[in-house]
């Protein structure tokens, strides 16, 4: 490119911030436009639109003609335009992204560090990018790495040729990216008469990447002047970094120096601005002056328009913002557009800041691009692609209905999300088989998908895949119901997700067409397919422009204009964050790119040059501001982590030693704005009022204002009522009862039971009935419930208990055959896993009627009936319930009566648990009944349902195996201590312990009333009258209307009855206003004491 240069260079205005560099700029843009010179004025892509306002605001409408603001892309469409070069398609972001994704799956195998990882995609695009910025081909690559002797960096940059390679061979002759478009726009220039005796200002530039330079080289050639502006305290090269955060702008001259293309007398004398016209007031113009000054010098003036805050978190810090914001423009006259907001984090703040603002009324602008994969349209699309790949998974489905797309009612939808879970409807189930409910909702949801899954299958390319979704958004009128969404979102004020609607679906066609343009006909598993879409919806952005002219822009530190801001607000100054603590190196470490430079190798700058720019960033934040700057920071982040206020707070407050710090955290100012954010203020001003914490007297005026208001009075007397708000749960009235129950209140003995775990529980349960949502899962009731009946039935059929154990077995095995076939029990045999459990029930089945028949034969109490329903009245309640087995024995001192319980966990009567209500159904049970049939309580036991398991069994013979099988289905209980009863329960009881009941005897023949789990006849009947007492008292409290939050807590277990409550989330208990009903722990003996002490 060599040649002789038409015009010249100058530093047309150099000089550190304030001094008018770009205005130094216009003014002399003002004056050659006057002489029709052409002039075009390049910046970088972000500032581009603050330039073209400025040049407007400047110049007439027909001398903007002449004067153009132009960035790199915009010159590069005008030069192909021109001179030919435009044939290839430019590659976006998300189809690099895609093609990469490709490219890293295809090539895995080869790579050492880079995969196939969603992360790494990023990875290798920005190590292709930074190459191809610093012209380094894949020909200078592969010399360079035949030079390197470190093997780790010789791998690493192999794997970046790999890549590199694909990609440019993909492209070849297809397509071109960004920055392709500079390398082509430099070949062309020397072919374009765009810049021929042009005058060209550059403006707002840091720095420039070596193509960049290059296309400035070429530029040069043609102009008539190019005048480059430079942020710098001088023009003298420094060579030291340390502590100059100008270093980098110092050196412009030298690197374009270094280009061969500028010769000393082509170049102008560069104007150095002194006279800082920014700055309306002498801190600012101090703070510039002494920031990064090695020895800064003491600010001794009053400090009226530098301002520190100290928030005690993200949300209070920009409520501080906005009450500021509010005040600037109500009391100094401030246009929103006079203010700007910065942040390193605009993603961070960006949610807080639009639910603050809106709060206040303030319009803002904020300065980002953010992904859409979050957009319901993409996820309906997404959500049918994950149908197929997750085999009709119940989730997934669920996800594609409730997208709004399939003009369902909310309400279908529950139901029919409730019948699945109840039914376990997942997979084949919701395409090969007819339901007996909602069939014809199951077709209607099922038959669009399988036509769409039957065209992909034809043909599995990423061509046709593409096809048919887009002829699927086309057939179920996706775009109708897009605009319908639209319509609603505008009516109500909902603008922006209205647009980002609008955008979407074009940009998911976007996908589809680059999809097809860079894969073709390309074979892909539906997952492949799915993973590229979403990668390719992942890198498309959504940008907006200011809708208004007078907004707040909030916007990230390298982003946000540095002219005709009066008032900047920097926010989230706290340490690791201004500056930034960046440890990631990248894939190319600092010591990688030293080795690189070294072989001729340069790419972009390190950590260390990084942090210098990031200085310099800061510098030029600091400094934009006219009159104002409020800097804040957090004393907690978000997640309530502690933080630490930047280095740069230090150094200001050592500047400015008068300057006060304001905070949120020990006491907030009386901040009176519009209405409803001083509303909010007022509720938290009354809710210290109820703390006994003072207030300003001001908030008594604030609140008869709004007392007296027709429009808000109302919302404060609610508002009120919800601040006294507890969650006490008030007596229900006697009428309501009546309603819920009846005059005579008729309960199971478990609903009973339930009461004393916690009364509130007991009232949502069975006052209001409200019910869980079914599930599709067995629940030890389920198994319980199913051991039961085929228990049931198998006493029913036998009429002699002395059968064989093959005759017994085939009778069990006709039950549970029976039982799986009807349809309430379809849960048992409709998956693999069922069919596995219901095989282990049988064998649990089995072995319970073995034993239960081995205690029967070995007992002279004799089965009197099963699934016995008992009923009876005590007082003003009738209980009722079923009991599972019901003995009756007789010997010579009269007849005798026991209840049997079947459990399918295990199971002991723990008198604590009697006493306190929590366990009194068999002691319930055995009282009515043996009244009823006036005999005498022989015990209550519970039997474990259950497959036993036994340890060590290999060093074990069938007789000791048997013995402890047997003793494991030992019944618990409580028992009379009579030792002729005991020896009616176990006939075959000598001494020691019964491997029937839970009962010893000695060598004597006496009942051990220390190791028997037995009883007094006279405590039993204490014990009987104890309960009838307890469900005497239960059944008077629900009738009264008494539901406390007061649930049952067991100090020993460490447990309380909320653990396993469905309603917690209703109640939320609190302990500091709720309580617990504390378990006694007492022993068997203080129990029986006090039981014989009441009356």
């Amino acid at each position: 490119m060599a040649g002789k240069i038409q015009g010249y260079t100058a530093f047309r205005s150099c000089g550190k911030a304030g001094t008018g560099k770009s205005t130094f700029c216009f003014n002399e843009i003002k004056e050659k436009i006057k002489n029709k010179e052409k002039i075009y004025i390049i910046t970088p892509e972000q500032f581009s639109y603050s330039a073209e306002k400025k040049l407007l605001e400047d110049l007439n409408e027909d001398a903007s003609i002449n004067a153009e603001v132009i960035t790199f892309n915009r010159m590069a469409k005008r030069v192909f335009n021109e001179v030919g070069g435009a044939n290839n398609i430019l590659i976006s972001k998300s189809s690099k992204a895609m093609l990469m994704y490709s490219i890293l799956e295809k090539e895995k195998k080869n790579l050492k560090f880079l995969s196939s990882s969603k992360d790494n995609i990023d990875l290798a695009l920005k190590e292709i990018t930074e190459f191809k910025k610093n012209n380094i081909t894949i020909h200078k690559l592969e010399n360079g790495i035949e030079q390197i002797e470190n093997e780790q960096l010789k791998e690493k940059l192999n794997d970046i040729k790999i890549v590199f390679n694909a990609y440019e061979n993909y492209m070849q002759n297809k397509f071109i990216d960004e920055e392709d478009v500079l390398t082509k726009l430099y070949n062309k220039l020397p072919q374009s008469k765009m810049f021929n005796d042009t005058i060209v200002y550059i403006d707002e530039f840091i720095g420039f990447t070596k193509q960049e330079y290059n296309i400035f080289t070429e530029i040069l050639r043609k102009a008539k002047q190019v005048n480059i502006t430079i942020c710098t305290d001088s023009l003298e090269e420094n060579t030291e970094k340390e502590g100059d955060i100008f270093y980098f702008n110092k050196n412009f001259k030298k690197l374009l120096t270094k280009c061969g293309q500028i010769v000393d007398e082509k170049q102008e004398k560069p104007v150095l601005l002194k006279t800082k016209y920014r700055f309306k007031n002498p801190e600012i113009n101090h703070l510039e002056e002494n920031i990064y000054n090695r020895v800064p010098l003491k600010y001794k003036g009053k400090n009226e328009n530098i301002k520190i805050f100290l928030a005690n978190n993200p949300y209070t810090e920009l409520e501080y913002v906005a009450q500021e914001i509010t005040r600037l423009s109500r009391e100094e006259g401030y246009k929103y557009s006079d203010i700007a907001i910065i942040t390193k984090d605009v993603e961070a703040s960006n949610n807080i800041a639009k639910a603050i603002f809106s709060k206040y009324s303030i319009p803002v602008f904020i300065d980002e691009k953010y992904e859409i994969t979050d957009n319901i349209i993409l996820k309906y699309i997404l959500s049918v692609l994950e149908i197929f790949s997750s085999n009709w998974d119940t989730e997934t489905v669920f996800n594609y209905i409730k997208s709004g797309f399939l003009n369902l009612d909310k309400n279908e939808i529950y139901k029919l999300e409730n019948y699945c879970k109840k039914m376990g409807i997942n997979r084949r189930k919701w395409y090969k088989t007819k339901w007996n409910k909602y069939e014809d909702l199951r077709e209607k949801i099922v038959t669009p998908l399988l036509e769409f899954e039957k065209e992909i299958n034809k043909e599995k390319t990423a061509q046709n895949i593409s096809k048919r979704i887009y002829d699927f958004i086309i057939k179920n009128d996706i775009q109708n119901t897009i605009n319908k969404k639209v319509n609603k979102l505008e009516e109500s004020g909902e603008n922006r997700i209205a647009k980002e609607y609008q955008s979407s679906l074009n940009i998911l066609i976007d996908v589809l067409d680059e999809i097809v343009a860079v894969f073709k006909e390309e074979k892909v598993t539906m997952d492949k397919y799915k993973e590229i879409i979403k990668i390719g919806l992942r890198n498309k952005e959504l940008g907006e422009i200011p809708q208004s002219l007078d907004q707040v822009i909030l916007g990230s530190i390298d982003r946000t204009r540095s002219h005709k801001v009066k008032a900047i607000f920097i926010i989230g100054i706290n340490d690791g964050v201004f500056p930034s603590i960046n440890r990631n190196e990248g894939f190319l470490n600092d010591k990688d790119r030293e080795t690189l430079k070294e072989k001729k190798l340069e790419i972009a700058k390190g950590t260390l040059d990084n942090l210098y720019e990031e200085q310099f960033n800061i510098y030029k934040a600091l400094t934009t501001p006219e009159e104002k700057l409020y800097l804040s920071y957090t004393s907690t982040g978000k997640d309530g982590t502690a933080l630490r206020p930047s280095v740069i707070i230090s150094k200001i407050k050592k500047i400015f030693p008068n300057i006060e710090e304001e905070s949120d955290i020990i006491k907030q100012k009386a901040n009176i704005t519009n209405q409803k954010a001083t509303f909010e203020e007022l509720l938290k001003n009354i809710r210290k009022i109820e703390n006994g914490e003072e207030i300003d007297d001001i908030w008594i005026d604030v609140y008869n204002w709004y007392n007296k208001n027709e429009y808000w009075s109302d919302k404060l007397r609610n508002s009120l009522k919800a601040l006294k708000y507890t969650n006490i749960a008030e007596t229900i009235k006697k009428e309501n009862i009546e309603r819920l129950y009846g005059s005579t209140l008729k309960a199971s003995i478990s609903r009973l039971e339930q009461y004393i775990q916690c009364p509130f529980s007991f009232h949502l349960k069975y006052g209001l009935k409200l019910k869980e949502e079914e599930e599709y899962k067995i629940k030890p009731l389920d198994t319980g419930a199913f051991m039961h009946k085929i228990i049931d039935t198998f006493f029913e059929r036998i009429s002699d208990i002395n059968i064989d154990e093959e005759k017994t077995e085939k009778i069990i095995d006709e039950i549970i055959n029976e039982e799986l076939k009807l349809e309430g029990n379809y849960i048992f045999s409709s998956s693999p896993k069922f069919i596995v459990l219901t095989n282990r029930l049988k064998k649990a089945v089995k072995e319970s009627i073995k034993y239960i028949m081995y205690q029967i034969k070995s007992s002279d109490f004799e089965v009197a009936g099963n699934e016995v329903e008992f009923n009876e009245k005590i007082g003003n309640m009738e209980i009722y319930g079923k009991i599972d087995r019901m003995d009756i024995g007789k010997n010579e001192d009269g007849e005798y009566i026991r209840i049997i319980d079947y459990k399918s966990s295990d199971y002991d009567v723990n008198l604590n648990q009697v006493i306190a209500g929590r366990q009194i159904q068999l002691m319930t049970y055995i009282d009515a009944i043996s009244r009823q049939e006036n005999k005498e309580p022989a015990g209550i036991f519970y039997f474990k349902l259950m497959e036993p398991i036994i340890k060590d069994s290999k060093n074990l013979s069938d007789e000791e195996i048997e013995n402890r099988i047997r003793k494991s289905f030992k019944m618990n209980g409580l028992i009379l201590a009579d030792i002729k009863v005991v020896k009616m329960m176990d006939k075959k009881l000598e001494t020691g312990y019964s491997d029937i009941i839970p009962v010893y005897v000695d060598t004597k023949g006496n009942l051990n009333m220390s190791k028997s789990r037995v009883i007094t006849k006279e405590d039993f009947s204490n014990l009987q009258k104890t309960v009838r007492k307890i469900i005497k008292q239960i059944s008077n409290e629900i009738l009264n209307g008494k539901i406390e939050i007061k649930p049952m807590y067991d100090k020993s277990g460490k447990k309380a009855s909320c653990e396993q409550c469905s309603y917690k989330s209703i109640c939320a208990f609190n302990p500091k206003i709720n309580s617990y009903e504390y378990l006694q722990k007492k022993t068997k003996e203080e129990i029986l004491e006090e039981i014989r002490q009441i009356k």
